[in-house]
């Protein structure tokens, strides 16, 4: 049992940001969305460009060893997505607002400050756990099902090149990660494990070593949950044994993801690097596309969204 644990605890993390994501997103509708136009094939090239454009600026301020512009850049970040997360939410108590603003600015600073005081890989965690949440609400609810199908499929390609041809993911992340910011999930596999060994001996296995902890990135849980939340909010509530038929279309999704993360987990485990969207986004997709003609009766075109 104990061996599993890491495994285990990564797909809560996967099952916690997506879920919580679906019950946050429509807090966020419609003020918060990122594309005026949420079902614009466009969206999803805007979004891989601002990723690539945002890639190469870490890449390179990493490479010329300005970690701390880096560290800024994340940090306001990160600051930012929280609010986002907690202001909806306090909201909902303080219909007033100052109360809940005040409280969400506290909140927020207070994560951010751990994270720079210490940085330890549950706090690294938790701030992971919120941002995650927060931007797979704001995105999912940004694109309908085709956007999101058309990012997943770009986004699953983009990641086997950046990991096993040019190597430069490895790089970002092997760049990042002793910068003890929230981009990576962390599970120990031991206890005693602390974010000083990430940033002696980085986050690859050496030969010859055992893995002293698993890393997953925070995109990794993301990225397939646009269509979990995607798929709860624009497909017919149709009525459904149980929930209602877009329910069980976003649930087939996040059981399809799981399913990759199965797979991939497996991979990971035999201490080689691993993209990890393209088992993820694959199984989701897949896991949508099964639901969604089992919940509605159909495998026409309407499972796009057309």
């Amino acid at each position: 049992m104990r061996k599993n644990l890491p495994f285990l605890a990564m797909a809560g993390i996967f099952i916690i940001v997506q879920v919580s994501a679906v019950l946050l997103a429509p807090l966020y509708m419609p003020e918060l969305t990122a594309f005026p136009d949420p079902s614009s094939p466009a969206n999803p090239f805007i979004y891989v460009l601002m990723v690539l454009i945002l890639t190469a600026i870490i890449l390179i301020l990493i490479k010329y060893g300005r970690q701390r512009i880096v560290q800024g850049i994340f940090y306001v970040s990160i600051f930012i997505t929280m609010l986002y997360v907690f202001l909806p939410v306090l909201f909902q108590v303080d219909s007033g607002g100052w109360i809940a603003l005040i409280a969400s600015i506290g909140l927020a600073g207070g994560l951010l400050y751990l994270l720079a005081k210490s940085g330890e890989w549950y706090i690294i965690d938790a701030i992971g756990l919120v941002v995650g949440i927060g931007v797979t609400a704001i995105l999912g609810m940004s694109l309908t099902v085709l956007p999101v199908i058309i990012l997943l499929i770009i986004m699953a390609v983009y990641d086997a090149i950046s990991v096993y041809k040019t190597k430069h993911m490895i790089a970002l992340a092997e760049g990042v990660a002793p910068l003890r910011l929230p981009v990576l999930f962390v599970v120990p596999k031991e206890k005693g494990f602390t974010m000083e060994k990430v940033e002696k001996h980085g986050v690859l296995v050496k030969e010859g070593k055992e893995r002293e902890a698993f890393f997953m990135g925070v995109g990794d849980a993301v990225i397939p949950g646009l269509l979990v939340v995607s798929a709860s909010i624009y497909l017919p509530e149709a009525a459904a044994p149980l929930m209602t038929a877009n329910l069980w279309a976003a649930a087939g999704a996040l059981i399809g993801g799981l399913l990759g993360y199965v797979v991939l987990f497996n991979l990971v485990a035999k201490g080689n690097p691993q993209a990890g969207l393209p088992f993820l986004n694959s199984g989701a997709i897949l896991g949508y596309l099964a639901a969604y003609g089992l919940a509605y009766g159909s495998f026409g075109l309407d499972m796009l969204g057309l």
